[in-house]
């Protein structure tokens, strides 16, 4: 199954052709051999080129996560956003996993003095 982006998507991705090594001004050498061969991957909605997914792509790791496991994607408990969980148990993504980490540290070691 091939996945179709958005516009943004869309967008970032054209922003990251420009880093494949196979791109020269608007051609794909991995396609034109002799002659120019536009890059299927700079003008298309969805992810054709394999080079792309495979070397290119994972630069940009959110983007990289909503096309290509969009599948195993959850939701984050406190800011919504959708995030791709390391193991089945992860609620947070990770920038709100170092927040909520931090504040129940905070709370625990507050009842610990409370106690004393």
């Amino acid at each position: 199954m091939i996945p179709h982006m958005t516009y943004q998507q869309y967008r970032a991705a054209r922003r990251l052709v420009h880093q494949c090594c196979n791109y020269d001004e608007g051609n794909c050498l991995a396609l034109s051999g002799w002659d120019t061969c536009v890059c299927v991957q700079s003008v298309s909605y969805s992810l054709l080129c394999r080079w792309f997914r495979a070397a290119v792509l994972p630069q940009d790791a959110s983007l990289c996560a909503a096309l290509l496991y969009c599948n195993q994607m959850k939701p984050c408990a406190i800011c919504g956003r959708s995030f791709l969980p390391k193991s089945n148990r992860a609620k947070y993504c990770p920038d709100c996993a170092s927040q909520e980490r931090r504040r129940k540290t905070r709370d625990r070691v507050r009842r610990h003095r409370a106690e004393m």
